[in-house]
């Protein structure tokens, strides 16, 4: 009786589930003609508007910055599939806080790489060669009708309709539709090394016929509930673009645990080494029975091969502290893997409230070490100055006022060594053109230096480089 009753139920659950595909094929059918997508193979639209920077932000309860966007052209190609987006930002903002600096701005003495020009280029290309290729061509409106009909989509009963497929077969996605049958918007969630199960919402609206396919004229794009793009379309051809030129890396890497990375190191005074690994600099610390490492940055990944160098250099102490100097996601990503590992995790004390939330963030989609582990992160929030010491080795951290690249920002003394250790705080990096006047942030860093009376030699820069103090004062325009 139980078996029947069992076959009963899952006979009773597939009918259900093949009347919703039924159902599904019927809205992707009047969706499609409303829209105009079955005729469509490709689309070129442009327009202006505004773009933000995900995880940039001046401080963690503010929104990503805003820069903005004096052009913006996409060319999707869904028979390929490929899609290649391209943007000219600017920054305009006055002051300029936060960090993902674009053009020049004159005003505030930061900005990019086109000082002269003030302008800034950026391009994001895909093919369905990649995960998160495969999502932006189908978060597209009609790439997301064209994916949902080839991937065994479902709908909803009532009202607003929506309908969900999936996608590499691990990313849900799903669109609403509204009472014309045109879809306003498109959701799915992705791995990110900081927010986990990241939710990415593109939402479309004022849709105006061009050559017969209905194409929204605003677009706006939320990734971990803020904005990161808001585009008002000017300029739309349906069939404009019958290949999309792929230039370079297609696609991009997954957001959050990135592939297995190898670390370097040498050393910048007795007991401390640089260690370098996929292009990012962490600082190992060696005390009497511990040791301290200095930045986590990107990913949990690049935290694995810090830690197994730190092993390497210092077989027998383990890490008791992980030094944050702000928590941009570039220099918070691999926070999670040293947590895991049970180091207690140094930063501002305005930060450690945004760690302990993101710290409890489910990471279902591409599960890290933290997520594995039944351990409970430690956070400690630093003031002004927070000094470590074991009476021969010491690490002094100071909180760097009034800089506008992050109001969260550390800077790491070694006394011994005569070194400070920064980052985003110092322009001209490698290979980077010096600006017309002294970055914000850079004289800032060399004024607190100062007003702490830091005997310095050196400054490290975590994203790569040391130089002599007198060179930190020149950019600075000090000297």
């Amino acid at each position: 009786m139980r078996k029947s009753l069992s076959l009963v139920l899952l006979g009773a659950a597939l009918l259900a589930l093949d009347v919703r595909a039924q159902d599904a094929k019927g809205v992707l059918d009047a969706a499609a003609q409303a829209m105009g997508t079955a005729g469509l193979h490709s689309v070129q639209y442009s327009g202006t508007g505004s773009v933000f920077m995900l995880g940039q932000n001046f401080r963690p309860d503010a929104p990503w910055p805003r820069f903005k966007v004096v052009k913006y052209a996409n060319a999707v190609n869904y028979d390929t599939p490929a899609l290649r987006e391209e943007l000219v930002r600017v920054d305009d903002e006055n002051p300029a806080r936060g960090g993902g600096a674009g053009g020049f701005n004159p005003a505030t003495g930061q900005g990019g790489m086109r000082p002269i020009l003030g302008e800034q280029t950026q391009v994001r290309q895909a093919t369905t060669r990649t995960d998160l290729g495969t999502l932006q061509i189908w978060m597209t409106p009609h790439g997301f009708l064209k994916a949902a009909a080839a991937n065994n989509a479902t709908a909803s009963a009532g009202r607003p309709r929506t309908i969900s497929f999936k996608a590499r077969g691990k990313y849900t996605v799903t669109a609403t539709l509204n009472d014309q049958n045109l879809v306003e918007r498109v959701e799915t969630r992705v791995d990110n090394a900081m927010l986990g199960d990241m939710l990415i919402e593109d939402v479309y609206s004022g849709y105006t016929a061009f050559g017969g396919v209905q194409f929204p004229t605003h677009i706006v794009e939320r990734q971990g509930g803020n904005p990161t793009l808001d585009l008002t379309v000017s300029s739309v051809q349906p069939n404009g673009a019958p290949t999309v030129e792929i230039r370079e890396n297609a696609g991009g890497g997954e957001g959050g645990g990135g592939g297995a990375a190898r670390a370097e190191s040498k050393s910048i005074g007795e007991g401390a080494w640089d260690v370098t690994a996929a292009g990012l600099h962490s600082v190992l610390v060696e005390f009497s029975d511990h040791l301290v490492v200095v930045e986590a940055s990107s990913n949990d990944a690049r935290s694995q091969a810090v830690m197994a160098e730190a092993k390497r250099l210092v077989p027998n102490k383990p890490i008791r502290y992980l030094v944050n100097t702000h928590a941009h996601y570039d220099h918070s990503g691999g926070v999670r893997a040293f947590a895991a590992e049970g180091a207690t995790i140094l930063t501002y004390e305005l930060n450690k409230p945004f760690f302990e939330r993101i710290f409890k963030l489910p990471h279902t989609i591409n599960p890290d070490n933290l997520s594995r582990s039944s351990r409970t992160p430690v956070v400690e929030g630093v003031g002004e100055k927070y000094v470590l010491t074991d009476g021969r080795q010491t690490v002094e951290l100071h909180h760097i006022r009034g800089n506008l690249h992050n109001e969260g920002l550390l800077m790491v003394y070694l006394p011994r060594q005569k070194v400070v250790i920064q980052s985003d705080a110092f322009h001209p990096r490698p290979g980077a053109k010096p600006y017309p006047t002294p970055p914000q942030f850079t004289t800032n860093f060399y004024e607190n230096i100062q007003r702490l009376k830091l005997d310095v030699a050196q400054v490290l820069h975590i994203h790569g480089g040391m130089d002599p103090i007198a060179v930190v004062a020149r950019a600075a325009g000090k000297s």
